[in-house]
């Protein structure tokens, strides 16, 4: 009898299957009692630590011993024709049957009935142009179906008065959410939305729900001479239970609070059941300085960066600086200095290109220091980006997210970036979800939800997200900044320059937010408007890049091309001569009939039009930037390449932009079939845009050569008359806004 048929008369078979799927039900029974009665951690490992060693035991008891009716008896001694191992197997597939149908109706229950939070689906694939709509908007999760592993961390109480005290504290708990988003299966929400929640007086229950996580921490910090205590305590939100509470007391080393925060994140980690992989624990036990003073410039810094102003964006970088001159190791202070570089031009008046070159150095020597650094990487990412090398810049927007699962500014920023390809519009839409889910209570993390849903043209979501977030955060300036584009979206350039013009007086110091005003005006024909911005701008800063912007701009109205060529070059020599900047080269050589020059400006700044087997991709991130490219091959000596480009822009923009993409009338289709050759369809298009309101930058597009065919004829003139009745409606309204302010 060969091998495999003994086993199976003897029940080894049987009884290994029965072990098997028994354990399985004890070890779910054990995790059930364990969170109903509360008993010790130990508990689990303990009984499967019993069954992993059971299961050989089980296996040779069943090989080498029988039961017989007058007892167990080794099986050489019982005789085969006496044998009752056929009726110990029938009676063993009866209980593997039982026992099978108890682990179904478990698995049912938990499936269904079971507190735990299911995995959410996966969002329709970004690339998808099927009916179902990826970008729509879930149901909002339950409080009985939070994730239980999920946390959000109180504001830490500060036992001092002292001013640097208060710094000191705000940095161990930010120091703390850092250590704990590195646990990938942990859901933790960030700094920002826990700001909102310093010396609450709100219930624990109603913040769990506000946040929506199962459990809280609080904890106060006292620093006194040379030594530091740290009292914490995990709270279970359902039930208000005290799940886990320690007071370190230690001396006041950067070593020991290092200490402390690695060994409160594991034990944060150990009361959620959360899994911690070897390179997570590593992560969490860095210590990434020894200079106590450096680490207090570190957390002074911290705390002036998210203040969002140029002062404190000065005062961040003198205090990084500080960091790590007190500690050139100090990979994450590295990674302040290379956050605030980037973050000064647009908040100050800081010259961009020695903020981009301090911004390299800085994330470079973070990366030396210490390359599993997400936050290096997120720097890095926002370099690259800056310089659009899109490829490394993704790499690297991914490889921040997988070493910081939890960090909402990496969704958030990695979204803003993919919102530059239609077709990954609803990848985009699905992280800036995820960084909200992160950080529900961030004023600029759901300003970026509103402005997914513009780019998506779901203009009436976004009116309403803005809506939520003045409700929120009444003087959020980037709110203001969006609520103008979406007026600006929908013709309603009064609107815009309304919304412009609040934010700039809540921050009068950020000296671009003046110099986007200027669209507008022009849209509306107020070149008396654009003077005055100019003034206000040289006031603030003669040579910031402000100028060159509304000096193009006024000259490109104006039609003084030459001059908008040479205040576009003084923009470009200040922004680092990127590639996306030939564009607007390129669209004033056009409207100077310089065919040459717009190609080789089109060259560098889009050449994968210029190579059939990269039309695709570049398409899908430039989109109607096809048809100009055709029609300048075609009055360059490429006529046939020029037609064949032409026709396959036409067909992406008519058959793979993503169906889900509403109002997609506000991509340039008249330019394109202009080109085309197709006046119908170009006058229809052309009107379809006026009646909607998608008219920006209409007195400078309907210069453009191709609208040559259209001009005089009576559809269109009507078009362009609508435009101007339009406009003097809004000069009007915005006059009497102006009136009635100066009273």
């Amino acid at each position: 009898m060969s091998l495999f048929q003994e086993l199976k008369r003897r029940n080894v078979f049987r009884v290994g299957i029965a072990y098997v799927v028994g354990s399985w039900l004890l070890l779910q029974f054990t995790e059930v009692l364990s969170e109903l009665l509360k008993l010790p951690e130990q508990v689990g490992p303990i009984v499967v630590t019993v069954v992993l060693i059971g299961l050989p035991l089980a296996l040779f008891f069943a090989w080498a011993f029988e039961l017989t009716p007058e007892g167990l008896k080794r099986e050489h001694e019982v005789d085969r024709e006496e044998s009752i191992t056929p009726q110990t197997g029938r009676r063993l597939d009866r209980v593997i049957i039982v026992m099978l149908a108890v682990a179904l109706a478990y698995f049912i229950w938990e499936s269904r009935f079971s507190e735990r939070q299911p995995e959410p689906a996966p969002e329709t694939a970004a690339e998808s142009v099927a009916d179902s709509d990826p970008t729509a908007q879930t149901e909002a999760t339950p409080a009985d179906e939070v994730k239980r592993q999920s946390i959000a961390v109180l504001p830490f109480a500060s036992r001092s008065s002292l001013e640097e005290d208060e710094f000191f504290v705000e940095g161990i708990h930010d120091d703390l959410l850092t250590n704990l988003a590195r646990i990938g299966s942990l859901k933790v929400i960030s700094r920002t939305s826990m700001l909102r929640f310093k010396d609450t007086a709100k219930p624990i229950r109603e913040i769990a729900a506000e946040l929506g996580v199962a459990t809280i921490m609080e904890g106060a910090v006292q620093r006194s001479g040379g030594t530091v205590r740290i009292n914490v305590q995990l709270i279970d939100a359902r039930n208000e239970g005290h799940l886990w509470g320690e007071i370190f007391d230690r001396e006041l080393t950067a070593e020991s609070l290092f200490e402390i925060q690695s060994e409160i994140s594991e034990k944060i980690a150990a009361a959620l059941k959360a899994t911690l992989s070897p390179e997570e624990r590593r992560r969490i036990s860095d210590r990434p300085t020894d200079n106590l003073a450096a680490y207090n410039a570190y957390l002074r810094g911290r705390q002036r960066m998210a203040r969002r102003n140029s002062t404190d964006l000065e005062q961040a970088m003198a205090e990084f600086e500080r960091a790590v001159e007190l500690d050139p190791q100090f990979a994450v202070a590295w990674v302040g200095l290379a956050e605030t570089a980037n973050l000064l031009p647009f908040y100050s008046t800081a010259d961009r290109m020695e903020m981009l070159a301090r911004q390299e150095q800085a994330v470079r020597r973070a990366l030396d220091l210490n390359p599993r650094l997400g936050e290096a990487h997120l720097s890095l990412a926002a370099f690259y980006r800056d310089q659009e090398r899109y490829e490394e810049a993704e790499a690297a927007f991914r490889r921040a997210i997988e070493l910081s699962p939890n960090y909402a500014t990496a969704h958030f920023w990695y979204a803003s970036f993919l919102r530059n390809w239609p077709s990954r519009y609803a990848r985009a839409l699905e992280l800036i979800r995820k960084a909200a889910e992160l950080d529900p209570l961030s004023s600029i993390i759901q300003a970026n939800v509103a402005d997914t849903y513009l780019t998506l043209g779901r203009f009436e979501d976004a009116d309403r997200q803005l809506q939520r977030l003045l409700e929120m955060d009444p003087e959020f300036v980037p709110a203001f900044s969006m609520h103008a584009r979406l007026a600006e979206l929908n013709g309603r350039f009064d609107e815009q320059v309304r919304w412009l013009r609040t934010g700039t007086e809540l921050d009068p110091g950020r000296i671009l937010n003046y110099a986007i005003q200027t669209l507008p005006l022009l849209n509306l024909g107020d070149q008396t408007g654009v003077a005055a911005i100019k003034k206000t701008i040289e006031e603030l800063d003669r040579e910031h890049v402000a100028n060159g912007y509304v000096d193009a701009l006024d000259s490109l109205y104006r039609q003084n091309y030459a001059a908008a060529l040479e205040a576009v070059n003084w923009v470009d020599s200040r922004t680092g001569r990127l590639p996306s900047n030939q564009i607007t080269f390129g669209s004033i050589r056009l409207l100077s009939e310089d065919y040459r020059g717009a190609r080789e400006s089109f060259v560098i700044a889009e050449p994968r039009f210029f190579d059939r087997d990269t039309w695709a991709a570049a398409l899908d991130q430039q989109g109607a930037l096809g048809c100009t490219v055709a029609w300048v091959l075609a009055r360059t000596g490429e006529p046939d390449v020029g037609e064949a480009l032409l026709a396959r822009t036409l067909d992406y923009m008519e058959n793979e932009l993503p169906k889900y993409v509403e109002h997609a009338d506000r991509f340039d289709y008249p330019a394109c079939y202009l080109i085309r050759g197709d006046l119908d369809r170009a006058i229809a298009a052309f009107e379809t845009q006026v009646e909607h309101g998608h008219y920006s930058f209409w007195w400078l597009n309907t210069r453009m050569p191709w609208y040559e065919p259209l001009r005089g004829t009576l559809r269109f003139e009507a078009a362009m008359q609508q435009i101007h009745a339009n406009n003097e409606r809004q000069r009007a309204n915005l006059a009497r806004v102006d009136a009635a302010a100066s009273l």
